[in-house]
């Protein structure tokens, strides 16, 4: 019987695996500039947690949940996104009693079950961060800087964002009716989701995928002509703080976001190729009002973004902004002669190797040449060469596999030594002067 996995999961190894590590990592750090601190809520809630947070309109709940009964009769569901099980999170551990505003970031897998197509999967993996608590405009912005500038970090160049204002609830209600009443007369051209968008949230209709119900969704009013004047304020303190970070930014009023619970400010971050293409939108997010609130805490609002990991990497590829690791491994141990005495000391040297910071890994033996290929393939910078007569005279050889250039070390001074050997690395003096190993 032959096992493959499950349609629209994806196995992940090699190199993209360290690519995915990499630019986890990268955002990550770059979260902790901005004063976030990790969060990790579990792969699985009640169900509820997502039908009553995410909102019972949007796609993710209506037709992408990975939804089931456990042995005791639950319904419980894979996480489809993140930002509803944090907040649950919040709520069940009382962090709101804390110095406000909270600042999370989170990454992991996520599900939703939908057709598979290049990019994107039924299992992903997602980053992104809320932050809680506060209801500033400013916030606001920093959380739209700060999706902006992490890309960049990345090496994006051509950035730019879609904003646009749902507005209070207040707004949202007038323009909703306003909504509903335009759709009515158009319902029987329109797709069958639509007809259940019309309503259980007549926005919905403008995240429509349909192209025919787009080209009506044109003639439709435009929130702004709806926007409360705390709201239009908000929206245009917002812009003015990009406008002084010089943020490239464009007001789109289509633009809903696909979950429910967003208000006031949404948005999206758009990158291009470097030849001008559009890739579309790779990161999104916005303010929320009443999540926290519905999903049994105080009610205190939030604003976060998330961005999927796969997606981000196959981007960095295409536009040929990841730079191919020149090496993945620091020493490749190789005994010479195939002793079982000397592989004994070989194998307690790179365990040694490894408690000094360096990775490592060994062949136990065979021919030089194929130890070598070994060490080629697995992208190791220095060959690290002991026999028998070097563990006699208590030395190595050390040599580089991209120059080919070999040096021997006291084993005796080994840390020293491995230090040596990555200070000439980044050492700014003239290798004929150098006082570190020359051509290590």
């Amino acid at each position: 019987m032959s096992f493959s996995p499950v349609k629209g999961m994806h196995d992940i190894y090699g190199e993209d695996a360290s690519e995915m590590e990499e630019v986890t990592n990268l955002l990550k750090e770059f979260a902790k500039m901005y004063a976030y601190k990790e969060f990790i809520p579990p792969i699985m809630e009640y169900t509820d947690v997502f039908s009553r947070g995410t909102g019972e309109s949007s796609d993710i709940v209506r037709k992408e949940m990975y939804t089931f009964l456990d042995k005791g009769n639950r319904s419980v569901t894979l996480r489809p996104e993140f930002t509803a099980g944090l907040i649950r999170g919040v709520v069940s551990n009382k962090l709101y009693a804390e110095d406000l505003p909270l600042k999370y970031f989170y990454c992991g897998p996520a599900f939703r079950y939908e057709r598979p197509q290049l990019g994107r999967y039924r299992q992903f993996n997602q980053f992104g961060v809320e932050c809680v608590g506060a209801d500033s405009p400013l916030l606001d912005a920093e959380t739209i800087i700060m999706a902006v500038q992490s890309l960049c970090v990345l090496g994006f160049e051509n950035v730019s964002v879609k904003i646009n204002s749902l507005g209070d609830e207040e707004s949202r209600k007038a323009y909703r009716e306003a909504l509903k009443k335009y759709f009515s007369s158009y319902m029987d051209e329109m797709c069958e989701d639509c007809h259940e968008r019309i309503n259980l949230n007549p926005l919905r209709i403008l995240d429509c995928k349909v192209e025919h119900d787009q080209e009506i969704a044109k003639g439709a009013p435009k929130i702004k002509d709806y926007l409360s004047e705390a709201s239009e304020k908000r929206f245009y303190k917002t812009i003015s703080y990009l406008n002084d970070m010089e943020i490239d930014y464009e007001i789109d009023e289509n633009l809903v976001r696909g979950l429910d619970y967003y208000s006031e400010i949404v948005f999206e971050i758009h990158v291009k190729s470097q030849a001008g293409n559009d890739y579309g939108a790779v990161c999104g997010g916005g303010h929320y009002g009443g999540l926290v609130k519905e999903l049994g805490g105080p009610d205190l609002p939030g604003v976060g973004f998330a961005m999927g990991v796969e997606r981000i990497v196959s981007l960095l590829k295409d536009n040929g902004l990841r730079k191919e690791q020149p090496y993945l491994l620091d020493f490749f141990f190789m005994p010479v002669g195939g002793d079982e005495e000397v592989i004994n000391s070989v194998f307690y040297l790179m365990q040694t190797t490894r408690l000094l910071g360096y990775s490592a890994d060994m062949a136990e033996g065979g021919k030089f040449s194929s130890m070598f290929k070994k060490a080629e393939r697995k992208k190791a910078k220095f060959a690290f060469i002991v026999g028998t007569d070097e563990l006699e005279k208590g030395v190595a050889n050390i040599k580089n596999i991209e120059t080919q250039e070999q040096i021997t070390i006291d084993l005796n001074k080994l840390d020293e030594e491995l230090d040596k050997l990555f200070e000439h690395d980044e050492c700014e003096c003239d290798d004929e002067n150098c006082e570190c190993h020359h051509g290590a």
